[in-house]
């Protein structure tokens, strides 16, 4: 029943509402509809500054939502890292960067990030495609991306991708003729159900897997361990994992120039079958 639900449901955008309440309304709302456990009253025991009286006062627009309260507030809604900087910055009366189609008549250049929906990842390689032409040399000549990809991807397929990417405005020439990145980083939001979200991250594991055989540890970095976690503890772990994955999207943020791709995997599975419903 949990999946037919995820899969008719919609996970709220926060960047598409213009009214905090609303926005509040609708996401507690799927959380109630995808958590069979979820409930306000549950929820806000773990939170010091928070109480179902207060959620009620706010969602019936009798308090306001206050800058203080916005951490445990996310913690409520089960925001990600960006969603809840973007709450932040609503809150506080800041600026908040709106999402654009990728395909919009006015992009925005310069920008390091931008939370992408999942079109991008029509196909999986469009993602290693565009990356690739943040490296100079294969601005400089671009017929060296096939040799860059090669272990992963056709040079049809990669002629198709460059194609895709460029109709769609993922890829911009700049002032030299050069293909460049329209945004070097694109994050798609976890929570969000889809198919290629999921081929991605396949693809992107199945590539760790063989660069364990094709590259000498000092050109590659794992670490894995094993841990015996409760529902409790395994939030936890996301979210400390979540905010790690934030602080490493602004590191990424703040790169210029590399001489080669590399991709970066967290993963978080549980071992064994899959777990028996109860």
């Amino acid at each position: 029943m949990f999946l037919r639900q995820e899969a008719q449901l919609s996970r709220p955008i926060i960047t598409s509402y213009t009214d905090i309440v609303q926005y509040m309304s609708e996401m507690l709302a799927y959380r109630k509809a995808t958590e069979a456990k979820f409930s306000v009253l549950k929820a806000t025991k773990t939170l010091r500054r928070l109480s179902p009286a207060l959620i009620s006062l706010i969602l019936k627009g009798k308090r306001r939502v206050t800058l203080d309260r916005v951490d445990e507030l996310s913690k409520l809604l089960g925001l990600t890292p960006h969603e809840r900087q973007y709450l932040r910055d609503w809150v506080s009366g800041g600026e908040v960067s709106k999402v654009t189609e990728p395909n919009s008549s006015t992009p925005r250049v310069g920008e390091r990030r931008k939370v992408a929906t999942s079109h991008i990842l029509t196909d999986w390689v469009h993602v290693f495609v565009k990356d690739a032409f943040q490296l100079s040399h294969i601005r400089e000549n671009p017929s060296g991306i096939y040799a860059a990809l090669g272990g992963i991807a056709s040079k049809k397929r990669i002629d198709h991708s460059i194609k895709f990417l460029l109709t769609h405005g993922y890829l911009r020439k700049n002032a030299k003729g050069q293909l460049v990145p329209e945004t070097p980083l694109h994050s798609v939001d976890q929570k969000i159900p889809s198919q290629k979200v999921r081929k991605f991250h396949k693809a992107v594991l199945k590539n760790a897997s063989d660069a364990i055989d094709q590259h000498t540890p000092d050109q590659r970095y794992a670490n894995s361990m094993v841990l015996a976690l409760n529902e409790e503890s395994y939030k936890k772990l996301i979210e400390l994992i979540a905010e790690h994955a934030e602080s490493l999207q602004g590191f990424a943020e703040n790169l210029r120039e590399g001489n080669q791709l590399y991709q970066v995997i967290i993963n978080v599975s549980p071992t064994g079958g899959r777990r028996e419903s109860v």
